[in-house]
């Protein structure tokens, strides 16, 4: 969403910084279902395509996760912030937030450290091993995105000042 106002004859568009973080949700997904099919690739595969393909989703998730520590670390030091000081420490909203942005961290980098450990030599049943973190941080991820942008966004506009929104998207424009 767009909002375009005259301002001293010129004219500018502010993306506003919510539908800025549910934009990336849609980049993020659409990586994550590339991810996800190479891991039903590796679950019903057999021989070296299931080294190939685990080499294939080591490569996605790599670069995946830097993607996504972008995204939240928008979260984490600026949007969720901001809400706790309207909801208070007593609400368990952001708490929740938090929690599964550490799930699927956790997942991610249980997958990284495992194939960096397996290596090349990487056998068949190791490369499925490994994947299940992948797929566990897929399912984390699904179900946190749907929360955000069923409950936590729709929150935020509400709750959230048209001068902490301005506030946000400085912040997100200086990153």
């Amino acid at each position: 969403m767009e909002e375009e106002w005259e301002d001293g004859g010129f004219k500018r568009c502010i993306k506003f910084p919510l539908q800025q973080l549910k934009d990336e949700h849609v980049s993020l997904r659409e990586e994550m279902n590339l991810f996800y099919e190479i891991t039903e690739e590796i679950e019903f595969e057999s021989g070296p395509a299931v080294i190939q393909e685990f080499t294939k989703l080591y490569e996605q998730i790599s670069a995946f996760n830097g993607k996504l520590k972008a995204h939240s670390k928008k979260e984490d030091d600026w949007l969720f912030p901001m809400m706790t000081n309207h909801l208070g420490k007593n609400d368990k909203t952001i708490e929740v937030m938090e929690f599964e942005h550490e799930k699927a961290e956790l997942h991610l980098q249980g997958f990284l450290i495992e194939a960096e450990q397996a290596g090349p030599a990487i056998d068949i049943d190791e490369a499925q091993a490994i994947a299940v973190y992948a797929v566990q941080a897929y399912a984390t991820l699904i179900q946190h995105f749907d929360r955000e942008e069923k409950v936590l966004f729709p929150l935020a506009e509400k709750i959230l000042s048209a001068g902490e929104k301005e506030e946000l998207e400085r912040r997100f424009r200086a990153r």
